[in-house]
């Protein structure tokens, strides 16, 4: 009996995350995909359906955070044949966030994506984030 498989040494999709004070107490949280030539991933617009999935980006509830507005998505999209719209220089996936108090809080935060060529989808990835926002410890 012969298995045939391979290894994907690297995942093409490589994740930045940052975050800017925009107010007191307010926070853009920005996840930035760089993505390597050949592959792409999709929007989170439209439905499943053909080859690829929709990237989805949930955060955990935290009481001390307020989510202000929906994700915002910034690339050059494109369509082609494709089911959904796609990126395949980049995305930056936006969220602003609103602390209640004028503590330190946690932005927990998953995303789930898939790569895709034109010719084949790699298998969905997860990448988990934890933001640190409002920081108050001073470095010793």
């Amino acid at each position: 009996m012969a298995l045939n498989g391979f290894s994907q040494a690297k995942y093409p999709v490589k994740w930045e995350v940052s975050t800017k004070r925009i107010d007191e107490l307010t926070y853009k949280v920005q996840f930035t995909a760089a993505i390597d030539a050949t592959y792409h991933i999709y929007s989170q617009k439209g439905a499943t359906g053909g080859m690829g999935m929709p990237t989805t980006l949930t955060f955990e509830e935290n009481p001390n955070l307020e989510l202000i507005g929906a994700i915002a998505e910034k690339g050059e999209e494109q369509q082609g044949d494709k089911p959904l719209p796609y990126y395949s220089k980049g995305v930056t996936f936006t969220q602003v966030v609103k602390l209640k108090a004028d503590n330190e809080a946690h932005l927990n935060a998953r995303l789930r994506f898939m790569a895709c060529t034109n010719q084949m989808c790699l298998l969905p990835a997860t990448k988990k984030f934890t933001v640190n926002l409002n920081n108050k410890s001073t470095p010793q």
